[in-house]
């Protein structure tokens, strides 16, 4: 009776220390691509994960569970940080994109609508790259990313073990994610760069020729319906750049975690 308690306690133990693991991807809605889920479905769901992450494993992989108290606060720090990195991986894609969304609201003229409405001067929103947020979040289902996500958080406990804490986090493959991270993303949207960049041109041509006109508002309307028909035709294009740009940044969580 008191092998099997004994037993219950270190499989209680090892469930929460995978769920800690879990929890920055599956929970947190500032990494997680469920965040439009209530925060009990994303509870239950990482709990289950763990659960069954923890059944996969052979009992002899197991290590003992770590005892005391601060055997057990260096455990679970150490898995959450493996989890913030794996967050990583699906935060910095996020935020290329929405940053190159931001790029595009500049130059085709949305940044200008403070003008038109002051009231949206305190609550700054980019409408191009909510498009983009938007149609990766729908994209990274529709390719099975949260599958290639998830496999890879499973795979993790094979070669960082459960209360190893042995992750040591390497700032040059951080700032590697971080680049082509950001270089993909613009690759997305260089058609649309490209040509505003070209209407900006001839607009610039005009401005010397009609100096007494204001030539800014008038090619307002000409560069948004530019930047709305060059957006939609590279986005067509979407699927194989944002599955790129997502198994990209998966690919290099082992080297942030030292592996």
């Amino acid at each position: 009776m008191a092998v099997a308690a004994s037993t219950l306690e270190s499989q209680a133990g090892w469930v929460a220390l995978a769920m800690v693991r879990y929890v920055p991807v599956l929970v947190l809605a500032a990494y997680s691509p469920l965040r439009w889920a209530p925060a009990m479905i994303r509870i239950t769901l990482a709990l289950g994960l763990a659960w069954l992450t923890v059944l996969s494993i052979p009992e002899t992989a197991l290590q003992a569970v770590p005892e005391g108290v601060g055997a057990w606060i260096r455990a679970l720090v150490g898995e959450f940080a493996i989890g913030l990195i794996f967050g990583l991986a699906l935060l910095v894609p996020q935020a290329a994109l929405h940053g190159m969304g931001w790029l595009l609201d500049v130059q085709a003229g949305f940044g200008a609508a403070t003008l038109f409405n002051p009231g949206a001067d305190n609550d700054p929103q980019s409408l191009l790259g909510t498009a983009l947020s938007l149609a990766a979040v729908v994209l990274f289902f529709t390719l099975d990313l949260h599958q290639a996500l998830y496999r890879g958080l499973v795979a993790s406990v094979d070669w960082l073990p459960l209360g190893a804490a042995a992750a040591r986090p390497d700032p040059e493959a951080f700032f590697g994610l971080l680049g082509h991270g950001f270089l993909l993303a613009l690759a997305l949207v260089a058609p649309v760069v490209l040509g505003l960049f070209a209407v900006d041109v001839a607009v610039a041509y005009a401005t010397r020729s009609m100096p007494q006109a204001n030539v800014y508002f008038l090619a307002l309307p000409l560069k948004v319906l530019v930047a709305m028909l060059l957006f939609a035709v590279a986005i067509r294009y979407a699927p194989e750049l944002l599955s790129r740009l997502y198994r990209d940044a998966f690919s290099r969580v082992p080297g942030m975690l030292g592996g």
